[in-house]
């Protein structure tokens, strides 16, 4: 892997994790553009911890709080006192487990379709238009029930597919269900905590893949990866917030048809 490959993959991966245009769909459309080769199994994983660092230190004061609270609680044995929202997230984490799981065999075969990514980019875009037909959302993550942490991670869950973003899918799915603006996009990023750990657990024999002479261009895989998500996470709150999820779903329709046109 060459430093500009890492460039380039490291910034698609930071900024496409989190705005809601799909990392895994641009990854691979990236890949076919540039004619790149597929990155090996480690600069994968790299670029993953570094979106989900990107997401530690932007929830770092909330993450503190409710990791405190949850710990306090187990050692006191009274698991009544654990933050409702770590329920949630136990709760909402299920779906793409269980189909994380079951399609593990056929990942290489899905990640390697350019008009599964078409499709599915297309799909997103469908999700993100519906922002424009919700009514008002009053509810807050303290109100929240198991069912709704259930569907949001249904759409997590269908997330698995490269093209249809998770942060999209999963804040729209929190709207669908009433959630405030702020509540729907800081559930969101909770839930992805453990999917990306989850996620890269299965690739960990990756780790050992590393030759002599790589490092650098993994090193500027994770710092670019890491920085472009700290800045695509206010970004995206502040468009979340103004209600301009729909945007987004003009550009995935483009790039949609473009993948499913270059497929053909």
């Amino acid at each position: 892997m060459t430093i500009l490959q890492a460039l380039i993959l490291g910034f698609i991966q930071g900024l496409t994790e989190f705005i809601p245009v799909s990392s895994s769909g641009h990854l691979v459309l990236g890949q076919r553009i540039f004619n790149f080769k597929a990155p090996p199994i480690i600069f994968d994983i790299l670029v993953h911890v570094a979106t989900l660092g990107a997401i530690i230190i932007f929830f770092r004061k909330e993450l503190i709080s409710d990791t405190k609270d949850f710990f306090k609680a187990i050692f006191q044995g009274n698991i009544k006192k654990i933050p409702k929202i770590c329920w949630l997230v136990i709760i909402g984490t299920i779906p793409a487990a269980a189909i994380g799981f079951l399609l593990e065999p056929f990942l290489g075969k899905i990640f390697n379709s350019t008009i599964l990514v078409g499709f599915s980019l297309i799909l997103t875009s469908i999700l993100l238009f519906s922002e424009n037909f919700l009514k008002k959302q009053t509810k807050k993550i303290t109100s929240t029930s198991g069912i709704d942490a259930l569907i949001i991670g249904s759409f997590q869950a269908l997330a698995i597919l490269p093209g249809v973003s998770r942060s999209g899918s999963t804040i729209i799915a929190g709207l669908w269900r009433k959630l405030k603006k702020e509540d729907a996009f800081k559930f969101s990023f909770y839930l992805a905590i453990p999917a990306i750990i989850g996620a890269q657990a299965l690739e960990i024999r990756g780790l050992f893949e590393i030759r002599n002479g790589g490092f650098i261009p993994h090193f500027i895989g994770f710092i670019t990866a890491f920085l472009t998500g700290i800045l695509a996470l206010k970004f995206l709150k502040k468009m979340v917030i103004s209600k301009r999820l729909a945007y987004f779903g003009i550009y995935c329709f483009l790039i949609g048809s473009l993948a499913i046109i270059l497929s053909l």
